[in-house]
Parts: C-alpha cells; structure tokens; sequence
C-alpha cells in the first residue's frame, strides 16, 4: 500500500497532540527521575510517551520500525522506521525550564521524510517534511533568506559541556567571530532557526532521536544540515550537527571545524 508523506505527517501530528498533553500536565507535578548508566537523566514521563508511541505504531502501522532513546529498536529492518525522543530537554523540563519538547521524525529506506519539532508550554509546533513544506502552528513558515555576513549570525548551542577538548576550542573560535551564541533552548532552538530568528547551529554528543526530526524540515526550508564534515545525517552520524538556512554560512563553519 502506497502512504504518502501527508498521512504520516497526520499521524505524527496525532501522537503529538497526546504528548503535548502529557507534559503540559506532568510540567508542573511530581515526577519520578532516574540517572541512567551514560550519565543522562530519564523520568518516568518520557517511558510513558514513548510506550503510547509504540503502541499507536503497531496499531496504525504493523510492519513500521520505531526506534526510541528509551527503548530502543524494535525492528532491525523496515522500509519505514520512526524515531521518537519523547521529552528532548530533560534537563530544562526537571528545572522548570519550559524550552522542551517531543521530537518526531519519520524515515523512508533510511532518509527522513517528515519531522516535528514540538514545545508544548509554548503552543508552538513546526511540523512538515518532503516535498509538504513546513508549518508553525497552522501557519506556513517562510523561507528565511536574509542576507547576513558571518560577523552578524546569532548561533546556538544546548551547552557549552557537550564539547570536549579540541572541539570546545574550534567553537569558542566560531563565537568570536559572531554577533553572539545563546544556550540551553535544547530542541526549540531548531525551531528558531526554521522561523530565522537565529542563524546557525552548532551541537555535538547528540543520538539520532536528538537530530533526526529535524533534517526533513531544514532541508525543506532550502537550508543544510549535516555533520562536522559536510556529511548528510543519518541512524549512525557521530551526533556533531551543523544547521544553517544559508548554504554559504554552512560552508565556512565547516571550514572552521575543520582547521
């Protein structure tokens, strides 16, 4: 059977309503915190989403693959496979921090085609994927074509922590030649970027649940998303990400990377 990209974005909307429910409830409630063994932060909210996602998948979709940051991969091999991070912020959602959200993305033969980037305490959600365009809420994101030099771009990173040695030199290298970078927006920040409120976005030590929604709605919007090399993004990518709106500054912070 033949499914379109608009039927797997409908779906991914669907769960995306009920996950949004949950953590608007949960935000403000108590909630179990577990440390897990790589050092990260889990609670019980974010095994409950991805379960109800599982669940709604082997529903709608049988032979469909999911693969979670909670639970893993239950089939090694499909033609579509969905990842799901159910809570991406977990730091900010346990500090009250509302700059959190659920990621979604859909992959056909292992390239993304759909991708949503949602942030329930703030009622905003961009959503689309190939050859669908890109929305905000109900409304068509335009393409950002603003023409900035380097010495102008605003970028963003989760946290400076995320890189180690040589890699936090390179950066703090870029951020001298910005206008300057911003902190701790998590998954928003991607959604900043879509809307061109900031220019670049630099991150390292992230899973495939943590980048790969957003590759469809980059790319979508005429802009690049790779790793530190220039290399499309894929399930086995070392988690450095690059993402840019304007092709040019993409270029040069490669560049940069890799001096």
């Amino acid at each position: 059977m033949l499914i379109k990209n608009f039927d797997l974005l409908e779906f991914a909307n669907s769960f995306a309503d009920i996950s949004k429910e949950i953590l608007k409830k949960k935000f403000q409630n108590s909630f179990d915190v577990e440390k897990k063994p790589d050092g990260s932060y889990v609670t019980n909210i974010d095994k409950e989403i991805e379960l109800i996602f599982r669940e709604k998948v082997e529903k709608k979709f049988p032979n469909h693959g999911v693969i979670g940051e909670e639970f893993g991969d239950n089939k090694n091999v499909s033609e579509y496979t969905w990842i799901i991070d159910p809570l991406d912020g977990t730091h900010n959602f346990i500090s009250g921090k509302p700059l959190f959200g659920t990621l979604i993305s859909c992959l056909k033969n292992q390239k993304p085609i759909i991708g949503i980037v949602d942030i329930p305490i703030l009622d905003e959600r961009w959503h689309g994927g190939k050859e669908i365009g890109v929305m905000l809420n109900n409304k068509k994101c335009k393409n950002q074509k603003f023409k900035k030099d380097f010495n102008e771009l605003i970028i963003s990173s989760t946290s400076l922590l995320m890189f180690k040695g040589n890699d936090e030199k390179l950066i703090r290298n870029i951020y001298k030649k910005i206008r300057f970078p911003v902190f701790g927006a998590d998954c928003y920040s991607y959604g900043l970027l879509l809307s061109g409120k900031i220019d670049l976005i630099i991150e390292a030590s992230l899973k495939p649940w943590d980048y790969l929604a957003q590759v469809s709605l980059i790319e979508e919007q005429g802009g690049v998303i790779t790793d530190w090399t220039g290399r499309d993004l894929n399930l086995n990518s070392d988690g450095k990400i690059v993402a840019s709106l304007d092709k040019n500054h993409h270029k040069r912070t490669i560049e940069l990377l890799n001096l």
